[in-house]
């Protein structure tokens, strides 16, 4: 049975000199919510490294054909360990469950690089910090059906432009249309470009998705055409 590994570093006979001279089995990166996480690993394999931003932690599952280490340089944007602003803390690390000693060889403006030791057989790494980025949740697209019917009447000339971009506006700011977060931009009286009408008239053909049409409309907004 495992204890605690207090003295794992001298368990395993590693030291800061002996860092640089590793001969080192895979060297790899992955890319976890577009932060790029870089990783070399003596006597095992990375098999996955994600984040759990509910414990705030970066998991590594691997696989380890003897006793070994991991050096992994993780972007403050996508893990941290901070006691304030400006002053680091130390991460908090298990290796299958167990509260491990590792060595920070890094403290950049942007990274912090790890090594962290493991026995043979170990499976899983969890670096635990105190700020983890949240993912972006993706706004879904919701248009009433019948927005189509005004889309091709306002392209065809059959109800004028400030009819559309009043309708339009008021179902934004009602929650009745739902589109992704835009930018509000200073009111402008500027006429509406040709391309968004066009752009109305085919997707109420359904020739082009929703999608393009809501490029229009933000458009619109992000140039003050429509205010929200």
């Amino acid at each position: 049975m495992k204890t605690i590994q207090y003295s794992i570093f001298a368990i395993l006979g590693l030291s800061l000199i002996g860092f640089s001279s590793f001969a080192y089995a895979e060297s790899g990166s992955m890319s976890i919510l577009d932060q790029t996480v870089d990783y070399d690993i003596e006597n095992g394999q990375i098999v996955d490294i994600y984040l759990d931003v509910d414990f705030v932690e970066l998991i590594l599952d691997f696989v380890a054909v003897d006793d070994g280490i991991v050096e992994i340089t993780i972007p403050r944007g996508l893990l941290d360990s901070k006691l304030s602003e400006t002053e680091d803390d130390i991460f908090f690390i298990l290796v299958d469950g167990f509260e491990t000693e590792y060595i920070e060889i890094e403290s950049a403006i942007g990274t912090r690089t790890l090594v962290i030791p493991f026995f043979g057989g170990d499976e899983q790494i969890e670096i635990i910090g105190t700020t983890a980025l949240e993912p972006v949740k993706m706004v879904e697209i919701e248009i009433p059906g019948w927005v189509k019917n005004n889309a091709g009447w306002w392209s065809e000339g059959v109800i004028p432009d400030s009819d559309f971009v009043s309708g339009i506006q008021y179902m934004i700011t009602n929650g009745i249309m739902t589109i992704p977060e835009t930018e509000s931009g200073q009111s402008t009286s500027a006429d509406i470009p040709g391309w968004v009408k066009n752009n109305a008239g085919w997707w109420s053909e359904g020739k082009i998705p929703d999608s393009d049409f809501v490029s229009g409309i933000q458009y619109l907004i992000t140039n003050g055409i429509i205010g929200i």
